[in-house]
C-alpha cells in the first residue's frame, strides 16, 4: 500500500516503519505480524496475521455515495450553524473542499463568500416555500415574469427574496435541469446570480418527477466529479466504485475490483518515480521514442523513396532497393552515406564520381555513437522492468489459481491448516515486483538523463548511482528467494521450515522496501535543490 511524501527542500517526509534481517528469530518478527499458538505448539511455531494501519483512502459505491454526501452536509451544517441547503451549495461551489470553505469562511469573512458562491445570506432564516398564513396565501402577487397577478400560494420565493409564480419557475427550473445545468441554476431576476435552493426546486417540481429525479441525481454525482478529493476507479469497463483519499493525493489506492492506480495522475502505480516521470517512461516504451533514435541514429532516409536505410558496409555508396526493377536503374538508388545526396555508382573507396562532401563525417559519427549509447542505456532499464512486471504478472496468477485450491481443500474438509502466510507472501512478492519494476524507469531518468543532470555532479552522481543500486540488487535479491519459496510451497505441504523461511523472507522484504524508499526520498530526492519532487511512499 502507498501513501503520499514529498521531497525537495525544505519538504522531506517517510512514513515510519520498522523492519527486520534474515538472521533475527521468529520471535522477534516484525510487528506487522502479530501470533497465536496452535497446534503446533509443539514445534514451536505461530501463525502469522497481518494488522495494517489504515490506507489514507476510502472507497465509495452506489450505496454509500448519498450517505457520504450526508455527512459533509451535515459536518459543515454544524460548524457553521446554517440550513441544509445552504451548506450543499457552499460545498458544492468550492467543489467540496471543506477546509478551504472554511478558512475563506474564517478570513473573507461570510458576506464576500456567500455572495462569490451565489448564496444568498438571508436564506438561512427564510420560511420554507408555501409556508404562512391563510390570509397572506391570499394575498395578490404580480409575477415580473409573465406579469400575471397570482395569489401568493402559487408563488415561491428563492433565498434571495425574489418571488415569481410556480408556473415560471417551473418552466425555468425544466429547461435548467433538462440542458445539463442542474447543479448550478440561477434566480430568474435581471442579474441576481444567486443560485436556486434546493427547498424552491424540490416545492415546484414535486410534479415533475423526472426531472426532480435527474435534479436529485447530478447533485448527488457531484460529491465524485466535482470532488478533487474523489476519483473514479479507471477499470474498463468501470466497475462502479471511486476512491475518495484524506487530504494527500499522492496515493497508489487499490480498488476492490483489483485494479490498483496512481491517484494524482490516473496512471499505474509508478512509485518511486514522479508523475512527471511515469508520463515520460510510459510514452518511451509504448510511443515508439527508442525505435525513432535508433532509426535516427542508424539509417538515412532515401533520396528517392524516403525509406530508411541502413548502411551494412564500410563504404559510403548505399544503394536503396527502391529502384531495383526500374529499367533505368538496375542496382537501385545510390546516394551518399555521409550528406543523402543521390549520386551515380560510380566510385572508389575514397571518392563517388562527380560527388563531393564529407563536412558532416566527425558530426555523424558522433551522433551515431550518442545514439547508439543512449538505446542500450535504454534496453538495459527496459529489460529489467519488463523482466520484474512479467514476473508480477505470473505471481498475481499464482495468486489467483493458490487461494482457489485452498479453497477447495477447505470446502472438501481434505484440508483445514492456515495457509494465510503463503496468500500474504504472495502479495508481498507483488508488492516487492511493482517497485523493482518501476525502480528501473527512476533509475533510467534520474541517473544520466536530462531531468536532474543539473542537480549533481559527476561524482555526487556516481555516487547517488551506486547507493541505489546497491539497494536495488539487495531487494531483489530477496525476492527472488522468496519467489522460490512459493514455489516450493504452492504444493500445500506441511513443511514447517519452508513456512518460516517463508515468513522471514516477507518480513525481510517488507523491511527492505521501506529502507529502499527511505533512500529515494532522503538521499535522492530530498537533496534536489533547484526542483521538487512528490511521490507515494511505501507503508508497510
Amino acid at each position: 500500500m502507498l501513501g503520499a511524501a514529498s521531497m525537495g527542500p525544505g519538504s522531506v517526509h517517510m512514513a515510519d516503519a520498522e523492519g527486520s534481517e534474515i538472521s533475527q528469530d521468529y520471535s522477534d518478527l516484525s510487528s506487522e505480524y502479530s501470533y497465536s499458538s496452535n497446534d503446533e505448539a509443539d514445534l514451536g511455531l505461530a501463525e502469522a496475521t497481518t494488522t495494517k494501519e489504515r490506507p489514507p483512502y476510502r472507497i465509495i459505491d452506489a450505496a454509500m455515495l448519498k450517505k457520504v454526501q450526508a455527512e459533509a452536509v451535515s459536518d459543515l451544517e454544524t460548524i457553521w450553524s446554517c440550513k441544509k441547503s445552504v451548506a450543499k451549495a457552499l460545498l458544492m461551489y468550492y467543489r467540496w473542499d471543506k477546509e478551504r470553505l472554511l478558512t475563506d469562511l474564517a478570513e473573507k469573512g461570510p458576506e464576500l463568500v456567500y455572495k462569490t458562491a451565489g448564496v444568498a445570506e438571508q436564506a438561512n432564516n427564510r420560511a420554507e416555500p408555501g409556508a404562512g398564513s391563510s390570509s397572506s396565501q391570499q394575498e395578490q402577487v404580480t409575477c415580473d415574469v409573465c406579469m400575471c397577478e397570482n395569489s401568493r400560494s402559487e408563488c415561491s420565493s428563492n433565498g434571495c427574496g425574489h418571488t415569481f409564480c410556480n408556473t415560471c419557475w417551473r418552466g425555468h427550473l425544466a429547461v435548467q435541469i433538462a440542458d445539463g445545468q442542474a447543479r448550478h441554476i440561477s434566480c430568474m431576476a435581471y442579474k441576481c446570480g444567486v443560485v436556486c435552493d434546493d427547498e424552491l426546486v424540490l416545492h415546484v417540481m414535486k410534479g415533475e418527477p423526472e426531472l426532480l429525479s435527474k435534479y436529485k441525481q447530478s447533485h448527488l454525482e457531484s460529491y465524485m466529479e466535482d470532488n478533487e478529493r474523489v476519483a473514479f476507479c479507471p477499470s474498463v469497463p468501470w466497475c462502479g466504485h471511486a476512491v475518495e483519499v484524506d487530504s494527500d493525493p499522492f496515493v497508489e489506492p487499490e480498488c476492490p475490483c483489483g485494479i490498483a492506480f496512481c491517484f494524482k495522475c490516473g496512471k499505474a502505480p509508478h512509485s518511486p518515480c514522479t508523475c512527471d516521470m511515469w508520463l515520460l517512461w510510459d510514452e518511451k516504451i509504448n510511443g515508439d521514442s527508442e525505435t525513432r533514435n535508433w532509426l535516427a541514429a542508424n539509417t538515412k532516409p532515401c533520396p528517392k523513396c524516403s525509406k530508411p536505410v541502413e548502411k551494412n558496409g564500410g563504404c559510403n555508396l548505399v544503394m536503396c532497393k527502391c529502384g531495383q526493377r526500374a529499367v533505368m536503374c538496375k542496382y537501385g538508388q545510390a546516394f551518399c552515406w555521409l550528406c543523402g545526396g543521390a549520386t551515380g555508382t560510380r566510385h572508389t573507396w575514397t571518392q563517388i564520381d562527380n560527388h563531393s562532401c564529407g563536412r558532416y563525417k566527425d558530426e555523424a559519427d558522433a551522433r551515431i555513437n550518442d545514439a547508439l549509447r543512449s538505446h542500450k542505456r535504454y534496453m538495459h532499464y527496459f529489460e529489467r522492468y519488463k523482466q520484474h512486471l512479467d514476473s508480477l504478472t505470473k505471481e498475481k496468477n499464482n495468486r489467483a489459481k493458490l487461494t482457489s485450491r485452498i479453497a477447495a481443500a477447505e470446502h472438501d474438509g481434505t484440508e483445514s491448516r492456515d495457509f494465510s502466510w503463503l496468500v500474504k507472501a504472495l502479495d508481498q512478492l507483488r508488492t516487492a515486483r511493482q517497485v523493482l519494476s518501476n525502480s528501473y524507469a527512476f533509475a533510467y531518468f534520474f541517473f544520466g538523463g536530462q531531468l536532474y543532470a543539473e542537480e549533481f555532479s559527476e561524482d555526487e552522481n556516481r555516487v547517488n548511482q551506486n547507493l541505489f543500486e546497491d539497494s536495488q540488487e539487495m531487494l531483489a535479491g530477496e525476492v527472488e528467494r522468496l519467489s522460490g519459496l512459493v514455489e516450493r510451497a504452492k504444493e500445500l505441504t506441511l513443511d514447517q521450515q519452508l513456512r518460516l523461511d517463508a515468513i522471514n523472507s516477507s518480513v525481510n522484504i517488507n523491511s527492505r522496501i521501506v529502507k529502499f524508499f527511505e533512500l529515494v526520498e532522503n538521499d535522492l530526492y530530498g537533496k534536489l535543490q533547484s526542483s521538487s519532487a512528490q511521490i507515494a511512499v511505501y507503508r508497510a
